[in-house]
């Protein structure tokens, strides 16, 4: 017991160290690579070194990833995952795959950290206004368009237990559609543990990503169409990992 408190007072000083650190790292990269490079792929790429340094470097997390090989370098997606904990975030960066984040607008305002996802052209979405709906599908647009994919929680917030997967809100099928980009179901599990009430108890919380086959973008007839099949997927893969009813 005494070595797991250890450990895990030093991840949390490693962790506020590197966040300071990192994001002056990235904001010399960001003035750096601004001019040639447009999406922001060196910029991403070491936010994606950043975030993968707190799973690296914890010896109580433990991560698998399957069918990453299923995303084609160059290609454009519109990635969709379950939502089950913050960790979610943290470990989706291990891809090491171009992207840019959907994610809430009180997100960016996490100091270093927001500021991070400024400095990448994420996309953000406010929900105390209608309108910003239609922003956030314009801004996802013109990045998938410019070529860069999108990551996006398509319950549009975590699972209140934990475990089931919620309804999928249309938006990320939408800019599919719209953009002629295939949609990837991707399936995340074990990351609920991570920071439920009896963390003293734990020891090794083992994580799992699983990359599924792209969707083509016109799969069914309607947009609804495209988001049920991409929840049946994800569903399906995790009652087969967890045994699920």
């Amino acid at each position: 017991m005494v070595f797991y408190y250890l450990g895990t007072a030093l991840f949390w000083t490693f962790f506020g160290l590197t966040m300071v650190i990192n994001f002056f790292i990235s904001l010399f990269l960001w003035a750096l690579t601004r001019p040639f490079d447009r999406k922001g792929v060196v910029l991403h790429r070491f936010a994606c070194f950043w975030s993968a340094l707190y799973t690296w470097f914890n010896p109580f997390l433990k991560l698998k990833i399957e069918g990453r090989e299923k995303l084609e370098k160059g290609k454009t997606y519109v990635l969709c995952s379950n939502h089950r904990s913050v960790m979610d975030i943290v470990i989706l960066y291990r891809l090491f795959f171009h992207y840019k984040w959907v994610s809430k607008k009180e997100i960016f305002r996490v100091p270093f950290l927001g500021w991070n996802m400024y400095l990448n052209r994420y996309v953000y979405l406010d929900r105390d206004k209608p309108s910003s709906q239609i922003q956030m599908i314009r801004d996802g647009e013109s990045h998938l368009k410019e070529g860069s994919s999108l990551m996006i929680f398509p319950e549009g917030t975590r699972s209140k237990d934990g475990r089931s997967v919620g309804k999928f809100r249309d938006g990320a099928f939408l800019m599919a559609r719209q953009t002629e980009r295939d949609v990837v179901p991707i399936a995340v599990s074990g990351t609920e543990d991570v920071f439920t009430k009896d963390i003293i108890y734990r020891r090794i919380y083992p994580m799992k990503i699983t990359v599924l086959d792209p969707i083509p973008w016109n799969y069914g007839e309607t947009v609804k169409d495209l988001a049920r099949e991409t929840r049946r997927r994800i569903e399906e893969e995790l009652q087969r990992e967890e045994g699920l009813p």
